[in-house]
C-alpha cells in the first residue's frame, strides 16, 4: 500500500515596506507556516502559479528571520494613491496604468509556485507598488489563488477590481471592536466582536462586484470583505497585530 504524503502548502508574502511585515512573519512562524518572504520589487516579472500536488520538488520551507521590528510606528497606510475621483469623490485606481506598463519579457522564466498569497500594508506611497500588488491580485484571481489583503493589500484589492477607497474624516491607529455581519471561512459563526488593531487613514468605500461585507466598525464599513466565490479576502486592519484574534483569522487563511 502506498501512503502520499501529506505536504505543507507555501504561502507568498509579499512585503509593501510595512513597518508590520515582521509580525506577520513572526505569526506565521508562531502557526509553522511554511512561507517566502518576498520584497514587492522582486516580483515585478514573477508570474504566480498554483502548487501541483504531483510535483513534490516544488515544495521548500523558506523560513525567515524577520530581523528588527521597523520602529517607526507612523500609519500604516498613510500614503496617496494614484487616483482619480468618481462622482461620490471617493477614489479609483486606473487600472489601465496598473497592469500594462510593467515589463513582461522575463515572465516565463520567472514562475513562482505557491498556495496563498497575504499582502502587507504599506507606510510609503510608491507607484510601483501599486501596480505589482494589481498585477499579483490579478493572478490570483484568474489562477484561483487565495489572498489575503491586509489594509494597503485590502484597499488595492478593492480597487484592482473595482471598487472604491475614501479618505477618513480622522485617521485610526487604534486597537477596536468589529461587529461581524457574517460568518465565513476566516470567521467562526459564534463570533460576534473582534478586538483588532488598525492603522490606516483610508478605508474601503465600496466594493467589487461579487464581493460582500463581513464586519464593520465605526471607522469603517467594510473591515473584513471577501469574493462570495473566490477565496479573495481583505481585512481593514492588521491581523498580524490584533493579538488571539488576529492570529485566529491568520490560522483560518492558512487552513484554506
Amino acid at each position: 500500500m502506498t501512503v502520499k504524503k501529506t505536504r505543507m502548502q507555501t504561502t507568498l508574502v509579499v512585503d509593501n515596506l510595512s513597518p508590520f511585515t515582521p509580525d506577520i512573519v513572526a505569526c506565521l512562524n508562531k502557526l509553522g507556516a511554511n512561507y517566502i518572504q518576498k520584497s514587492f520589487s522582486s516580483l515585478t516579472n514573477v508570474t504566480l502559479d498554483i502548487n501541483d500536488d504531483n510535483n513534490s520538488s516544488n515544495y521548500k520551507y523558506y523560513g525567515h528571520n524577520p530581523g528588527d521590528n521597523n520602529k517607526n510606528q507612523g500609519l500604516g497606510d498613510g500614503a496617496k494613491y494614484d487616483k482619480k475621483n468618481d462622482n461620490d469623490g471617493r477614489y479609483i485606481i486606473d487600472t489601465n496604468n496598473n497592469t500594462n506598463n510593467i515589463n513582461r519579457t522575463n515572465d516565463t522564466n520567472n514562475n513562482l509556485s505557491c498556495d496563498k498569497v497575504i499582502l502587507s500594508g504599506r507606510r510609503m506611497n510608491d507607484r510601483e507598488i501599486n501596480i505589482v500588488n494589481s498585477r499579483i491580485i490579478r493572478q490570483c484571481f484568474e489562477n484561483n489563488i487565495p489572498l489575503l489583503g491586509i489594509c494597503y493589500g485590502a484597499e488595492i484589492l478593492a480597487l484592482t477590481l473595482g471598487g472604491t477607497i475614501s479618505k477618513m474624516a480622522m485617521p485610526v491607529q487604534d486597537t477596536i471592536s468589529l461587529k461581524v455581519s457574517k460568518s465565513s471561512s476566516l470567521i467562526s459563526a459564534d463570533m460576534k466582536t473582534l478586538l483588532v488593531y488598525e492603522s490606516h487613514k483610508y478605508c474601503v468605500a465600496k466594493l467589487p462586484e461579487d464581493f460582500e461585507s463581513l464586519a464593520s466598525s465605526i471607522h469603517c464599513e467594510h473591515e473584513i470583505f471577501c469574493h462570495k466565490e473566490k477565496k479573495l479576502f481583505g481585512t481593514q486592519f492588521h491581523p498580524e497585530k490584533s493579538g488571539a484574534d488576529g492570529l485566529n483569522l491568520l490560522s483560518k487563511f492558512l487552513s484554506l
